[in-house]
Formats: structure tokens, sequence, C-alpha cells
């Protein structure tokens, strides 16, 4: 039997304990006290712009995935593909789930539906659009898959850390959900290397949702 190598359990537990920390306990404390005064939305907002930049220094710490020069312009329009499928994958889940039932029968998912539209345009845009996927890929593909996949693997990487990805949004349809998205997601990332395409196919996922919804 391999004997576990702890430094890596630790490089994958602590920035997934800052998360929790410091976002997640940190929007419920805001949005309790807060939370009826401005918004549960300005409040998540708040303690994701706050999380990103603990969260930054992490990444910049850790072994990470490298990604090549872009060369040429095919080489471009693969990425824009990749993103275009990641998104279409998205929607196509959400349509999915949101016909299947099961939404209207999750009390988590409504608790969180309710906080993640508590908000104007703007703030929705920022904090669901923007804010939340930067946070959520530095940790869950750049972190997390990006270190599991020079340890073990593209596959080992991309089930775990989507895995990973659906635990932290606390409810059976958005564990469905986020683990769908996270394995298109993760595919994209072990293949290109490049974390900003996770963040703008996120990003672009979140804004249909509220452009549609």
């Amino acid at each position: 039997m391999r004997p576990i190598r702890f430094n890596r359990v630790f490089q994958i537990i602590y920035p997934l304990t800052v998360y929790f920390v410091i976002y997640q306990l940190g929007a419920g404390l805001l949005i309790d006290a807060y939370g009826n005064r401005y918004g549960r939305l300005l409040c998540l907002l708040s303690a994701a712009t706050i999380s990103i930049i603990p969260m930054t220094i992490i990444y910049r710490a850790s072994p990470r995935l490298v990604p090549e020069a872009i060369r040429n312009k095919r080489q471009v329009l693969i990425y824009l593909l990749y993103v275009i499928l990641v998104v279409a994958v998205g929607i196509v889940t959400n349509i999915i789930l949101t016909k299947s039932g099961i939404v209207a029968r999750s009390s988590g998912f409504e608790k969180a539906s309710s906080t993640l539209t508590d908000g104007s345009l703007l703030i929705k845009l920022l904090c669901n659009v923007i804010a939340v996927p930067i946070l959520e890929e530095l940790l869950v593909r750049g972190i997390v898959a990006g270190q599991l996949c020079l340890w073990y693997g593209p596959v080992i990487s991309v089930v775990l850390s989507s895995i990973c990805f659906g635990i932290l949004h606390n409810n059976i349809v958005q564990f469905i959900y986020a683990l769908i998205v996270g394995i298109a997601l993760g595919v994209m990332y072990v293949k290109t290397k490049r974390l900003s395409l996770c963040m703008l196919a996120h990003g672009l996922i979140n804004l249909t949702v509220i452009l549609f919804s």
C-alpha cells in the first residue's frame, strides 16, 4: 500500500478550509448581521471579494498547470469552442434539473436561490458573474484540480475536483448541477491549462441563468 503523502493532503485541505472560513462562514455572519439592511447578495459579494485575495495568494504559491503560449488563430478558436461547449453543458443541465422536479423538492436549493437573487441586477452581475466564478475557479480548478492533475493525472483530477465543486454548494440540486458542470470545466482546464477560460465559462453560465430565469 502506498503511504499517504500528508503534505499533499494539506495542500488540498488548507485552501478548502480558507474558503469555508472566510467565504462561507464569513458570508453567513455578514448575512446575519447586515442581510436585512443591505441585502443578502451584497453580503455574499463582499465575502467573495475578500476571499479572492487569500485564494489568489494560495494559488500563486501552489504547484499549478502552466499553459502553452498561444501560437495561432486555430488555437484561439479551439479555446472558444471549449468555452461554448462548457456553457452549453451548463444550460442543458439547468434545463433538465428544472424539468425533473427535483428543484421544487429541495429546501436547500430554495434557500440558496433566494440569496443569489436578493439584490439588484448590478449586484447579481458583480457577484454571480464575476466574483464567485473567479473565487471558485481559483480554488476548485486552479488549486485543487491543478495539483491533483500534476500528482495523479487528469482523470482523478477532474473527478475529485468536480465532486469537491458539488459539495461546496451545500444542497442536492446544486451538487448535481455543479458536479456535471464541474466535469466539463475540469476537462477544459486539464486540456487547455488556462484558468481564465474556466472563469469565463463559469461566468457566462451564471449570466444565462440570471438573464433567462
